[in-house]
């Protein structure tokens, strides 16, 4: 009960963070898209992650929930369809990327926001937050389901910009019961802090591991990055702090 209460915590907590007040105002419609994805939220060098934020803004250490502790979050997306706003697929319709994120505050602004700070992006770049870098993406996963067993899986990443370096994931995990939840979230751009998109998603999450709720992970994992922007992120005094494997996640953009 604990897993799935701290799952859907960390759905509405995004929702939270990212959205400060607005005033009712008319939206647009721009897609939609079906992904699967891995999540890892990692404590790391606070001065590392600002000098990525917006001037201003400071990086804030989430405080309660599964990614607690942590203030950098790394997500791999596997992007199996994408649709217009008239639900038509686009091309291409699948593709994969990373990307940066980080919570900050700034005085005088409302609340926390969550801001996209760099996407690898397998071409063509769509640089829907203007920080997106062209990249090639590989992911090979594997799902096992024996009789009267767990399910187990193993997944691995290899992540290479066109600007050099590489980031690779090797994991694998025995998977536990996954909760449905749904969400909205505004995330914003670090390079240009007033804009921003809106998300609604309902998504199928897998809590792998959390150091804030003290479950282990039943696995392995193996993150390492060479990529020179991120060098002072991951400079090896970074710590995981959380893993969420999430295997279904539907999603509706829009622009404010």
């Amino acid at each position: 009960m604990r897993k799935i209460f701290s799952i859907i915590w960390f759905a509405v907590f995004l929702a939270l963070v990212s959205i400060a007040s607005f005033p009712a105002a008319a939206e647009t419609n721009v897609g939609s898209n079906i992904d699967s994805r891995v999540v890892l939220a990692f404590k790391a060098n606070d001065d590392a992650i600002e000098a990525m934020l917006p001037d201003g803004w400071r990086v804030i250490t989430l405080p309660k929930g599964p990614l607690a502790g942590s203030n950098l979050l790394v997500a791999f997306i596997d992007r199996h369809l994408a649709l217009d706003p008239e639900n038509q697929p686009l091309e291409p319709y699948e593709t994969r990327s990373v990307a940066i994120l980080a919570h900050g505050v700034k005085p005088g602004e409302d609340g926390a926001h969550m801001f996209v700070l760099r996407v690898y992006e397998t071409p063509p770049v769509a640089s829907s937050y203007g920080n997106g870098v062209a990249a090639s993406i590989g992911r090979v996963k594997t799902s096992v389901a024996p009789i009267g067993s767990a399910r187990t899986h193993r997944e691995t990443w290899r992540v290479d910009p066109e600007t050099g370096g590489e980031l690779s994931l090797i994991l694998s995990y025995r998977s536990g019961r996954p909760s449905w939840s749904s969400a909205e979230a505004r995330p914003y751009s670090a390079v240009d802090p007033d804009f921003h998109r809106i998300y609604r998603y309902d998504q199928l999450a897998d809590l792998v591991m959390s150091v804030a709720l003290e479950r282990q992970l039943d696995g392995n994992i193996f993150v390492r990055s060479s990529i020179p922007e991120l060098a002072d992120i991951f400079d090896g005094n970074e710590t995981l702090m959380a893993v969420l494997s999430i295997p279904f996640y539907v999603r509706e953009v829009s622009l404010p």
